[in-house]
């Protein structure tokens, strides 16, 4: 397949990078320093490693990725589509779509040429070789030849290996991660989560030695140690501690002891015996639960009877239903973990019933029903939230809904809708206010912005007005918010008194709520409210913040470009939609129906040829999807097709997410 894009503009970039390195030394472009500045100041992650080495960051001039110290002065070249990050002294790169290694230096441990690696543990990295992985040390020599599905370090000497492989990441991106990402052609997202390592992985020393097979664990019996379980030709029996069998191996599956007995398999059928291995409930059914702590009884299956039975096996009661399960309370529950009922399953429907079998509520939901913390039930029909008293009797009326009532968060009153009319009540479904306002809308703690007769207003939690319905348009904020009389925005305080009175055309609160954007005859600028200065004065057409992006964008006819936070231009090519992530170092744009790249010293490196936008996003390891010619292909950040990853008739990454710029949204 021949290459796309043989860009004038990318010998350009080449160039100019040897003019940084001859000239003056490569720095971060001002758009890269923002985000520098952002990611200093994020609090880490409780989930990710923390590292004290460079920061990998792609938004140099060109659009290529290196990293930085702290202060921002270069530590790694910008030359690479991707830098992961550094762990062990070494961080991946990815150029072409081959990976390789580089010290925190920017020194090239190791050449790209792999095509899926792993981070550096404890000296070591796992790398792909045509499907099969194998290991190599902290200069890049393979010490563990490629044989394994997956292998990976779990100490200096020691290395857990399975023949299964699990890859994570995205199309194009893929990693040794434990998550997946995935797209359905509608654009919807689906992410899967599994095990860091194959479940079942041997552990070997340098040499490939055996040192430890990891088989499925060996269930415990109890707490004394003179029993315990053993497994002799794929069958279970109970050893003494002399070696002795309290009973031969005769079971195919076997649990721990619960509640006094242990659940056992027997020629595919399900019983349970005591502490002296003796039958209390012969093997007869074809399922059986776990009797646990504190309860006399589980579910059970046999001859197609679902029900519950006794610590003796009888039945407690037996049902019609596909299936019967404990219904445990949310670990974010007061009561985590407890029952609270039996789940059931028919028709493929879900349902709720008490302990003794009586229905709490029918089986007509998508899902099994959960229990709030406050002991409502939250059940979801149709993916539409309904909510119950403890008891099964409905907390809203049949046709009417509770709008923002979630088991956890949500605070009374709340806001109920019935018809086109909307109304408060408490957390038991109690009326606060009747049931006659045009809309209700959350706008702080303690407050709703209420419409009624074609004016809004604010109610307290009592049901009380805090403000007339006056209003044309109320923001939301507490504090501080937008109010419209007349036609004309003006700032409000929580007292109802002005800070400014209306006179604006659009306004909007920006983040810090020191400055807000205010539009006056199809201009707009940012306005410092404290002393009413102008921050940015007011140019055509509209401003906006990005929430993602240390960035405004600025939009005036039919052209955006990109500013600084403060009103600085960073990038304007005359292109009627431009990317927002200046994070991404390369950004997306369109112009005369054609999406090229642009990086973030606005500087075009990529013309427009592509019939539809391309992002570079972190996920995607500098890895982009390009559309031309009715087919999808993956380019590296010079526009050159990534060898080994096939195209596309469809987009991998879903849909294109639109950003609208607007004052209010």
């Amino acid at each position: 397949m021949r290459v796309w894009s043989k860009v004038a503009a990318l010998a350009g970039v080449l160039l100019m990078h040897g003019v940084f390195a001859q000239d003056k030394p490569m720095e971060l472009t001002a758009a890269g320093k923002a985000v520098l500045q952002d990611l200093i100041a994020q609090r880490p992650s409780p989930y990710d490693t923390p590292s004290s080495g460079p920061l990998p960051m792609c938004a140099f001039p060109g659009g290529l990725c290196g990293a930085v110290h702290r202060d921002g002065t270069v530590a790694v070249f910008p030359r690479y589509d991707w830098i992961g990050t550094f762990s062990d002294q070494r961080a991946a790169v990815r150029l072409g779509g081959l990976y390789g290694f580089i010290d925190e230096d920017g020194h090239e441990i190791v050449k790209p040429q792999y095509r899926i690696v792993d981070d550096y543990r404890f000296g070591f990295a796992q790398v792909d070789v045509d499907g099969r992985s194998g290991l190599i040390d902290r200069d890049g020599k393979m010490v563990i030849e490629p044989k394994y599905g997956f292998i990976r370090a779990i100490s200096p000497d020691r290395f857990a290996v399975s023949e299964d492989r699990q890859l994570g990441g995205m199309t194009g991106g893929e990693d040794f991660s434990s998550s997946r990402v995935a797209f359905a052609p509608s654009g919807e997202a689906s992410f899967s989560v599994s095990a860091a390592e194959p479940p079942l992985t041997d552990v070997i020393d340098i040499q490939g030695r055996l040192i430890e097979s990891r088989k499925p664990p060996i269930p415990g019996f109890d707490n004394n140690p003179a029993l315990r379980w053993v497994q002799k030709d794929k069958l279970w029996g109970l050893m003494r501690a002399d070696g002795s069998w309290l009973f031969e191996p005769k079971f195919q599956q076997v649990s721990a002891l619960n509640n006094g007995l242990a659940r056992v398999t027997v020629n595919g059928k399900v019983g349970f015996i005591d502490r002296r291995g003796n039958f209390v409930i012969e093997p007869v059914f074809d399922k059986a639960g776990w009797f646990i702590a504190g309860f006399d009884r589980t579910s059970a299956e046999r001859d197609g009877i679902v029900g519950v039975i006794d610590k003796s096996g009888a039945w407690i009661f037996q049902t019609n239903y596909q299936q019967l399960q404990f219904a445990f309370a949310s670990l974010k529950s007061d009561h985590p973990g407890a029952v609270f009922g039996w789940h059931f399953k028919t028709a493929d429907r879900w349902g709720l019933l008490d302990l003794n079998g009586r229905v709490i509520i029918d089986a007509e939901y998508d899902q099994p029903i959960g229990q709030c913390a406050d002991g409502r039930l939250d059940a979801y029909k149709n993916k539409e939230a309904l909510y119950f008293k403890a008891d099964g009797s409905p907390l809203q009326p049949p046709d009417g809904r509770l709008i923002d009532a979630p088991c956890y968060g949500g605070t009374p009153p709340f806001i109920l809708k019935i018809g086109d009319k909307f109304g408060l009540v408490d957390a038991g479904s109690n009326p606060v206010t009747p049931v006659v306002f045009d809309a209700i809308v959350w706008a702080g703690p303690d407050v709703k912005n209420a419409k009624l007769h074609g004016k809004w207003g604010r109610l307290g939690p009592d049901g009380h007005w805090v403000l007339e319905p006056k209003f044309d348009y109320l923001s939301t904020g507490a504090g501080l918010f937008v109010a419209s009389i007349d036609g004309k925005r003006g700032f409000m305080r929580s007292d109802g008194s002005w800070l400014i009175e209306p006179k604006f055309d659009a306004a909007a609160l920006r983040r810090e709520n020191d400055t807000a954007f205010v539009t006056l005859s199809g201009a707009t600028g940012v306005l410092r409210l404290s002393d009413q200065s102008w921050v940015i004065p007011l140019r055509p057409g509209v401003l906006c913040d990005v929430s993602i992006s240390p960035v405004m964008v600025s939009e005036a006819a039919g052209k955006r470009a990109i500013l600084s936070r403060t009103g600085e231009t960073w990038i304007d090519i005359g292109a009627e939609r431009v990317g927002v992530n200046v994070d991404f170092g390369l950004l997306t744009f369109l112009r005369d129906g054609k999406w090229g790249l642009v990086d973030t010293a606005g500087l075009v490196m990529v013309e427009p040829q592509f019939d539809e936008p391309v992002y570079f996003t972190l996920r995607q390891r500098g890895v982009a999807w390009a559309k031309r010619d009715g087919k999808w292909c993956a380019i590296d950040r010079r526009a050159h097709l990534v060898q080994g990853v096939a195209c596309l008739d469809t987009n991998p990454l879903g849909r294109d997410n639109r950003f609208e710029c607007k004052v209010e949204r």
